[in-house]
Order: structure tokens, then sequence, then C-alpha cells
């Protein structure tokens, strides 16, 4: 084995001290017994809903308002930080909303309690009484804009601030936000997202979408983006597509799904099948896992008649796999990556 347990690692079994050694090839009832014993000692591992329900919330909402206003959302896209410094890492854009007038990046709360501003740090207070302080958020979703201007830009599409909005959404609705919190022009609620969708901008109507199109199909690209403008105050069909597409292009978070419905995010490193470790997996594949488990089910494998799992899907080709094969994944949120057995896990998902 190699490395040591982390902290955090208590009472997750799927985690694993260091990579298992390798070992001979061996089909022998006892090797079959042993790995099915292993096999015995995997649990479900139950999913974790509230994390996601604040993301999922506002998606329902934004949805309903921007379906009518040609747009496109996208969640959880990464964007370089610096596209000329790749060492630099990426920031996370909770979701980010591509319509015809602006593309706005929203950064997503589920937080219950008090927020409140002391100076310029902002410190929120659970209804546990726990305190946390943090710089501000809207400065922090601020470098996001950032960052995604600056993509957009290496794609050709190099659009002027004023094409840029940002918002803190805050999707409990038991959060209490202090005076000047309620009045920051780039913080809102869910409830208030819900009653006015102003803070998304001027929605794009029907016949201003078709005469943008008309006019872009008549004229010369850089007359129709300045007739587009100027009539609509809004950006051409085309660059709207060509936004919306880009954005589309950047990776998500790599996902794992373990038995039991609990989902992993972070980043695939690695993976080790049979002894053989692969890199450099491909974006937007996914493998399912299907395992012989259970005291009955895993007679099947004990008896010889077939591998104790299998992997399926456009991840990688189909491939037997047993007990001694993991997978390197550096959780988000997590200071190191860690080693995760692979039967305890039913599907692996490339952002």
């Amino acid at each position: 084995m190699t490395d040591f347990p982390h902290p955090d690692d208590r009472h997750e079994e799927f985690r694993l001290p260091g990579v298992p050694e390798l070992r001979l090839p061996d089909d022998s009832w006892e090797r079959r017994l042993d790995d099915w014993r292993e096999m015995m000692l995997v649990r479900p591992h139950p999913e974790l809903l509230a994390g996601a329900r604040g993301e999922l919330s506002l998606r329902r909402v934004m949805g309903r308002h921007e379906t009518s206003r040609f747009g496109h959302i996208f969640g959880g896209k990464r964007v370089a930080r610096d596209t000329e410094n790749p060492a630099a890492g990426r920031y996370e854009i909770d979701l980010t909303v591509v319509t015809p007038r602006q593309i706005t990046i929203v950064e997503v709360k589920h937080w219950s309690g008090t927020l409140r501003l002391e100076g310029e740090q902002w410190v929120y207070q659970r209804r546990t009484g726990e305190v946390q302080g943090f710089e501000s958020l809207v400065v922090h979703n601020q470098n996001k804009v950032k960052a995604l201007r600056r993509h957009l830009a290496a794609c050709g599409l190099a659009l002027p601030d004023a094409r840029f909005a940002q918002m803190v959404v805050f999707t409990h609705p038991r959060i209490d936000l202090d005076e000047r919190l309620s009045a920051h022009p780039h913080v809102v609620t869910l409830y208030e997202l819900q009653t006015s969708g102003s803070r998304l901008g001027r929605g794009v109507s029907g016949s201003e979408f078709l005469l943008a199109k008309l006019i872009e199909r008549c004229a010369a690209p850089s007359t129709a983006g300045k007739l587009t403008e100027g009539l609509f105050e809004m950006m051409t069909p085309d660059t709207t597509v060509r936004i919306a597409e880009a954005v589309g292009r950047l990776r998500t978070w790599d996902v794992v799904r373990l038995h039991g419905g609990r989902e992993l995010i972070g980043d695939l490193l690695w993976l080790r099948i049979g002894g053989r470790r692969i890199d450099a997996l491909p974006a937007g594949r996914m493998a399912k896992l299907h395992w012989w488990r259970g005291k009955l089910w895993g007679l099947v494998p004990l008896a010889g008649l077939a591998p104790f799992g299998r992997l399926r899907g456009n991840l990688l080709p189909t491939a037997s796999i047993g007990v001694d094969d993991c997978i390197y994944f550096h959780e988000a949120g997590r200071s190191r990556p860690s080693v995760i057995a692979l039967p305890h896990v039913d599907e692996l998902r490339t952002g």
C-alpha cells in the first residue's frame, strides 16, 4: 500500500489507504472465495440530497423564465482562472445563463440562518449557532465573470462588459439577509427571483427574435450586429448560439456514483482495471459497472461462471472488473485525491 489515510476517510470504507497491491492472476477456488468475501463487505452508500436542492430549485425557476427568452442554461461548468496558466486551476460556475441580451453568472447558496456584513466580510450564522466568515461572494463571482469573458474572447467572441451580469442567489426559504445585503443589486433570494424576473434583464419577444434573424440573413455580419444592437439592444441569434456552444464545450465535474446512490463530484484522475492504469479519460463519456453483489448473486462468480463485475459504456471498451480494481479521484472540496475501491462504484461519468 502507498499513502496514508485521510482524517475525513473514517467510516467511508470505499476509500482505501492506498493503491491495492497487484496480485498474480489466479482462478482458483480459494481466490474466488476471498473475493466473494470482499464483495460481501460492500454496503450501500445513500444519496446526499441537501447540497443539490438549491441549484435544482433555481434551475426550475430560471428554466421557466428563460424558455420564453430563447436562452440556454448550463450547470457546473468550469472555466480556467487564467487561460495562459493551466496550473492556476479552474472556477466552477454554478449556473451560466446565456440569452440574446446578456450572459449571467449565478452563484447558488442553499444556506439557512442569518447573513450579515461586518465591514466587507460576509458573516454567516447557521441556525445551530455556528458562525463562519467569508470574503465577498459577489467579488468572488465577479472573478468568474472575468474568467468566462477571457475564455469567450479566446474563442473569438470578444464581448463588452455590458453583456455580462452576475448574481448570488440564496435558495433556502429560511435565510435572513441584513439590510445591506437585501439592498445589494447582485444579491437575490429565490422568492424574489420567482416573483420578479427583472434580475435577469429584459426579455426578448418572438417578434424581436424573428426580425433579428431576418436582419442576420439579409445583412453582412458587421452590419447585422450593429443593426440588431441598435434596434433591439441584443446580440444577433448567431452570436448567441456561438456563445452557448463555447460555454457548452467547457468541462463540468466528473461524477462517481456509488452503490446506493451517493454521488461524488471532482476530477477522475485515472482508473486501474486488471492491473492496467488508464489516464487521460475522454470528456462527456459514461461507464456502467455491473457487479454480482449479495450472498446469493455472489455465488455466480464464486462458482466461476462469470467475473465479479463488468464495465460497459462509451468511456472504455467492455471489460471484466474485479475486487482489486480502483480509481484515483480528487473530490471537490478535499485537500487531496483518494483511492476508491471499484466494487463500491456503480457508474462513472466524465464532465
